[in-house]
């Protein structure tokens, strides 16, 4: 008797593995085997009892049913590994011979295709099901431990007062949109948020490069003016608070990666990368509408491509289990009026798939002044963070100052 004959066995001597087993049809490769399990399932799904007679009724070999042996069920678990090893193997060949028989693609293309294969890879067992009792048992140990640290948030903090109190920090497997213009700091406001959240970090970058990303992250660490560390200074102060971002991060262990033209599928590998081997606790992507497609979309237009992109940085979130902050270019529509969520370039699948979106909105106000019977104009720049969509708690709007020589946003009120 083979091990899958073993195992749907075992399924007929105990009927509660149909609704607890990883397996899917596909880890099967005999058809009558594929047609057994299915219908298992389907009898028990619909309050029935998955038997020899209930699966003859339905269509199954008998000759097939009849070697089958009622198999004592302790230790399926076991069994089914070996199957999803099995399973595994067989597509990881598959793929080999689908790159074998694509030899003639150019190198980058070739590794796309790899990349996207590979993310198709069985992956099981990352997402189980749950009790209800066990996940509430979790969250009530979570809130007594909050309550003992004096409210501690659930999420890293943002470094804004306000911010935090609307969203209680970047909290895991949720995703995170900063959106905004060209030129408004995009950018500057993710690095903001690295050095605030105080934790590892691991920041993806497809638009700036390494160095142009640590220039910003002295600027801001240290309050210097960014324009005077690119065209190089001696000045002993910069270089102090320098060394002292450098010890930090020797001790954090942050890490970056920038490519230009990095497409969605790279992103995700090195993304689990920084996670699995670094610790990374948070992730930053600089910026959604720049990433390439996944080697499976390149043929679709550009809309269809960033809707893909961002279901799969939805996914990326929820896979590694750390919250995932994506800056986002806005619309022309947000350099004369208020932004909102309708102001995310290229698709609304943006706006559906963000927990937490963020807004940034600069604009000029007037403001006049009388003295000695004159009034007078004057023009002042503001800037706030608005909060167009919070899944899980309030929006609302955070007035801040950026100081485009140190890279810095500072909040402006307290609640």
């Amino acid at each position: 008797m083979t091990l899958t004959q073993s195992f749907l066995g075992m399924c007929l001597d105990r009927n509660a593995i149909l609704a607890e087993t990883k397996l899917t049809e596909n880890d099967f490769t005999d058809p009558v085997e594929q047609q057994t399990f299915s219908e298992m399932k389907r009898i028990m799904l619909d309050g029935g009892q998955p038997d020899i007679i209930s699966l003859k009724h339905a269509g199954v070999d008998v000759r097939f049913l009849s070697s089958l042996d009622i198999q004592i069920s302790g230790g399926w678990r076991g069994r089914e590994m070996q199957i999803i090893e099995a399973s595994k193997k067989r597509q990881i060949l598959r793929l080999a011979e689908k790159i074998k028989s694509s030899e003639s693609l150019p190198a980058k293309d070739l590794i796309e295709m790899i990349a996207h294969e590979m993310g198709n890879v069985d992956r099981r067992g990352e997402n189980e099901m749950h009790f209800i009792h066990e996940v509430a048992d979790r969250q009530i140990e979570d809130i007594t431990k909050r309550g003992d640290s004096c409210g501690n948030m659930k999420g890293l903090k943002t470094g804004f007062e306000l911010l935090d109190f609307f969203t209680l920090g970047f909290q895991k497997k949720r995703l995170y949109y900063i959106g905004g213009r060209p030129s408004q700091g995009k950018t500057s406001l993710l690095v903001n948020f690295a050095i605030n959240c105080k934790s590892r970090f691991g920041f993806l970058s497809a638009e700036s490069d390494e160095g142009e990303i640590v220039i910003k992250m002295f600027a801001k660490y240290g309050h210097v003016d960014s324009r005077k560390l690119e065209m190089g200074t001696k000045e002993a102060g910069a270089f102090s608070v320098m060394s002292q971002f450098i010890s930090e991060e020797y001790d954090r262990k942050s890490v970056i990666y920038d490519k230009s033209n990095m497409n969605i599928e790279d992103l995700c590998f090195m993304a689990r990368n920084m996670v699995e081997n670094y610790g990374v606790e948070i992730l930053f992507v600089d910026y959604i509408q720049i990433l390439e497609a996944s080697f499976a979309m390149k043929k679709r237009d550009r809309r269809e491509q960033i809707a893909d992109i961002s279901m799969k940085l939805k996914q990326l979130a929820r896979d590694l289990n750390v919250p995932v902050v994506v800056a986002a270019q806005l619309t022309r529509s947000a350099d004369k009026e208020q932004p909102d969520l309708g102001s995310f370039g290229e698709t609304s699948q943006i706006e559906k798939d963000a927990d937490v979106a963020i807004l940034i909105w600069k604009r000029q106000e007037e403001r006049f002044v009388e003295s000695n019977g004159v009034k007078n104009k004057f023009v002042d720049e503001k800037c706030s963070l608005l909060i167009g969509k919070n899944r899980a708690g309030q929006t609302g709007k955070v007035d801040v100052e950026f100081d485009g020589a140190t890279q810095s946003f500072t909040q402006l009120k307290k609640y």
